[in-house]
């Protein structure tokens, strides 16, 4: 049995055995990719208007002042997003919260939330096939080696998509679809050929990426040769009552901010028990999926000068790799094209997978036909 043949049955053997995995994986993707924007639309729909009254939100003083009565067991973040009527959010680490109605400072009930429950649920079961949103280990596992044999079919089919004979005629029919197909074989052999080779590199880096989500020695694998050091930023120093009232509001200290950087979309600051001579700002100037639009930035609480910043090229390169992998996934590193293209993948996964049980199923019942004619003609 030559090389080709062999690949050729490890192809159909192992795409048939995780055939309802990758498919489950793919449509739950392709239902997954502009997941980010339909969760922002569904929270700006549900912002708190403006009071008849007025349109004149409460200072950020007195919305930070009741943003420190909330129990937290780090240090409380504060999350300001660059929309008219957007609440300021309050988080602990990962944790929100709560979300303060920028008008009265009143907390209001989590934006988009339903649309949110939906997709966490719906996340939960492409990542570990749970339909509660609850974590799976043994879910994450199946799919993970699903994940694996995902990435062995699609190097084993580049090398049988190749043609036996290297000319322009035989690359040309690999490459363009036929409107004429004597049969449904012929059509999704076609089919399979010629969408797979083109989506090939999208669905190698879905599936690569998608490894680091499913197990763990990824990673580690990948922190002991990736560089971790990185440049930090200085960290804040505390000073005096007395000194502190001489700086500049957290109200005028975000306007620099906003003056540094006119595309923020979202700001993230500590609420300090203390005042300190400096104070970190993290702004992201993308959708909130492209790290490479992400800064940290130092600044001087008394003059509101720029100290330092922080930007993505600065991080260490295994923070870098990591970042790019996450959101590579998705396609968000590259915005909404990134998106789509992500989503297209998957959308063509599912044909592959069709194609390809389809191809299987018309063989083995040829082989079973040529079985039951050697049988008659020996009785």
């Amino acid at each position: 049995m030559n090389i080709r043949k062999t690949l050729f049955w490890l192809h159909l053997i192992v795409g048939c055995s995780a055939a309802i995995f990758i498919f489950l994986m793919s449509i739950t993707g392709v239902a997954l990719t502009y997941e980010r924007q339909m969760i922002q639309a569904a929270e700006q729909s549900d912002y708190p208007a403006a009071p008849a009254t007025s349109n004149a939100k409460l200072p950020l003083t007195k919305l930070l002042n009741i943003a420190k009565q909330y129990p937290s067991e780090k240090i409380a973040q504060v999350v300001v997003e660059n929309q008219p009527n957007a609440p300021i959010m309050i988080k602990d680490g990962r944790k929100t919260l709560a979300y303060l109605n920028p008008y009265t400072g009143a907390e209001i009930a989590i934006p988009g939330q339903g649309t949110k429950t939906f997709f966490r649920k719906l996340r939960a079961f492409h990542r570990w096939l749970t339909f509660d949103g609850s974590f799976s280990q043994s879910g994450r596992e199946i799919n993970g080696i699903a994940n694996i044999i995902f990435i062995i079919l699609i190097l084993s089919g580049l090398y049988l998509w190749l043609p036996k004979r290297f000319n322009n005629r035989a690359f040309k029919q690999r490459l363009t679809l036929s409107g004429n197909y004597p049969n449904k074989r012929a059509r999704n052999y076609r089919w399979h050929n010629v969408f797979g080779i083109y989506i090939a590199p999208a669905l190698f880096i879905v599936a690569v990426t998608a490894i680091f989500f499913s197990y763990k020695w990824p990673a580690q694998t990948l922190k002991s040769y990736a560089s971790t050091e990185s440049t930090k930023l200085t960290k804040p120093v505390e000073v005096s009552a007395q000194q502190g009232e001489s700086q500049l509001p957290i109200a005028k200290q975000l306007g620099k901010i906003k003056q540094y950087y006119p595309q923020w979309q979202r700001i993230q600051f500590s609420l300090d028990n203390n005042p300190t001579s400096s104070k970190i700002y993290r702004v992201d100037m993308g959708n909130g999926g492209e790290p490479q639009k992400r800064i940290s930035i130092l600044l001087d609480a008394s003059t509101g000068a720029m100290i330092q910043e922080q930007r993505f090229e600065q991080l260490s390169t295994y923070s870098k790799l990591r970042s790019y992998i996450r959101f590579l996934h998705t396609g968000e590193v590259f915005g909404p094209l990134g998106q789509t293209i992500a989503g297209l993948a998957s959308l063509f996964a599912c044909l592959l997978v069709y194609t390809g049980v389809m191809l299987s199923w018309k063989r083995w019942k040829n082989s079973r036909k040529v079985s039951d004619n050697v049988s008659a003609q020996v009785n």
